[in-house]
């Protein structure tokens, strides 16, 4: 039996059907490693309902997750103020916090 390629298993992972928060942090962890960032709302039309506090869970568990708020109009009309975007940092910045909202 051959192993499954690092591309395969990512969308074995990304394909999946569990919703425990386990597998929702390794997916929003894929997601994050693949796009340059991703909004809340983005996150939701992925499944991810409530992606922040997956989002604390990776935070807490070391990685370099961080945020800005944006103002996203949504297909209906709607303005939603404040709506964080994440984005994987490779180095963590020298005490800056400008931009960042806890999740």
């Amino acid at each position: 039996m051959k192993k499954a390629t690092p591309d395969q298993k990512s969308s074995l992972l990304l394909n999946s059907n569990d919703t425990s928060a386990a597998t929702q942090r390794n997916q929003i962890l894929a997601h994050l490693k693949t796009t340059p960032s991703i909004n809340t709302l983005e996150f939701r039309e992925l499944g991810f309902i409530s992606p922040a506090p997956r989002i604390l869970e990776l935070k807490s568990h070391g990685h370099n997750i961080k945020s800005i708020r944006e103002d996203v109009r949504t297909p209906d009309g709607r303005l939603h103020r404040g709506i964080a975007r994440y984005y994987l940092s490779q180095t963590p910045p020298a005490n800056d916090t400008n931009g960042e909202v806890a999740a």
